[in-house]
């Protein structure tokens, strides 16, 4: 076989075959369904099925939104996942000082990083190394550069419910509360493993684009969309979700204090459950998650249950679960992956992704409950013991 290619009228070329003739499979005409093709999109979820002319995922997601009985709202929609999208290319393209940025506030220098979150935020953030200080500076960079993964209206009305929640709490027994989170390390480390989690999230933005299309869809119901993502598969990411479950098994733990504070008036007083009563918040901590949602009886706050999948985890976890490039279905087993393996489940890995940003928004809500025990210790709790302890004990 021998190709030619002539470039002697360049720009124009013109390629040339001798000892070669066309495939027998090769169809005579394009797209006539013999020759299965699919529009690839990064932005959008795409979906399999008789090609269309035209029907690419991009217009397909614009049809889905404008189809409705208010195409301007379809279009304004639309907008905002375009304006999301834009946010993201930016803040990916700096995913690495981001990361940067984020161990810095773990580290010794603290001077070094403040400067560096005014550079990124091109905002002077000041002198003051106090801890309330330092810590203004993280949230603000967080708030800043993770913002397009996150619903700023349900974040606000998070922040703005605890505040007043907690000025409505017995002050003495919230004190000592959040005295025993920040004496034995454990606020500091929650707080730890979730800044660990947040460079992931960028790592993961790629195959996390299509799932925030579905904050636009009404109706979206999981294992309903066979939508597929044109991206990594499914291994990429399974543990992902797996670490973040394990960060917000543990902020459970300040949303069983609060809830015990307004419930029983002592963060340390549980319900009943089965005819039996926990004794501390150590036993709390020492539960399995699905136990631990038992104790939180009338929660102030509402998990969204679209957050957490107690079987996804379990089988991610223990390795029972299987993954098909071609479908991109995820086959998990709950209840072990013995020699007589039993029925497993299965969701799509669009489904998957969309889980993993539900939790991460659930992660990120809780943060900010840590963020303003923080500040509760910092401006009101540890000024007032220093206060007395400066007039002797008399106030």
């Amino acid at each position: 076989m021998k190709i030619t290619l002539d470039i002697s009228q360049a720009p124009r070329s013109i390629f040339t075959y001798e000892s070669c003739e066309m495939s027998k499979n090769q169809p005579t005409k394009l797209f006539d369904g013999s020759n299965p093709f699919v529009d690839l999109h990064l932005d959008f979820p795409v979906k399999f099925g008789k090609y269309i002319q035209g029907g690419t995922p991009f217009f397909m997601a614009l049809q889905e939104l404008s189809g409705g009985p208010d195409p301007e709202l379809g279009a304004r929609k639309m907008a905002f996942h375009v304006q999301r999208l834009d946010q993201l290319n930016y803040f990916h393209d700096r995913a690495g000082e981001i990361k940067t940025i984020i161990r810095l506030y773990s580290g010794n220098n603290k001077q070094l990083f403040k400067k560096r979150v005014g550079e990124f935020l091109k905002q002077d953030q000041g002198a003051s190394l106090k801890p309330q200080d330092v810590n203004a500076s993280l949230y603000q960079f967080i708030s800043f550069v993770f913002l397009p993964f996150l619903d700023f209206g349900e974040i606000k009305e998070v922040v703005d419910g605890f505040s007043d929640l907690i000025g409505r709490l017995p002050r003495s027994a919230l004190e000592k509360f959040v005295w025993s989170l920040m004496a034995t390390g454990f606020l500091g480390n929650l707080q730890k493993d979730c800044l660990n989690i947040y460079p992931e999230i960028y790592n993961a933005e790629m195959a996390l684009r299509p799932a925030f299309f579905l904050d636009l869809v009404g109706g979206y119901e999981k294992a309903k969309t066979a939508a597929r993502i044109s991206t990594k598969d499914f291994q990429s990411y399974k543990d992902l979700y797996k670490d973040i479950i394990e960060v917000f098994s543990r902020q459970l733990v300040i949303l069983a204090g609060i809830n015990n504070l307004i419930q029983r008036g002592d963060s340390e007083s549980f319900p009943k459950i089965d005819g039996g009563v926990l004794s501390s918040m150590e036993k709390f901590t020492a539960k399995a998650l699905s136990d631990k949602f038992k104790y939180l009886d009338n929660c102030f706050y509402n998990i969204n249950p679209d957050a957490i999948d107690a079987g996804v985890r379990n089988s991610i976890a223990h390795n029972n679960v299987n993954y098909d490039e071609i479908s991109q279905i995820v086959t998990y087993y709950p209840k072990g992956g013995g020699i007589a393996q039993t029925p497993g489940q299965t969701i799509y890995f669009l489904d998957f992704m969309r889980m993993v940003l539900v939790l991460f928004r659930e992660m990120h809500n809780l943060h900010h409950m840590i963020k303003a025990l923080f500040y509760l210790e910092y401006l009101v709790f540890q000024p007032g013991r220093e206060k007395l302890a400066t007039n002797g004990g008399n106030d």
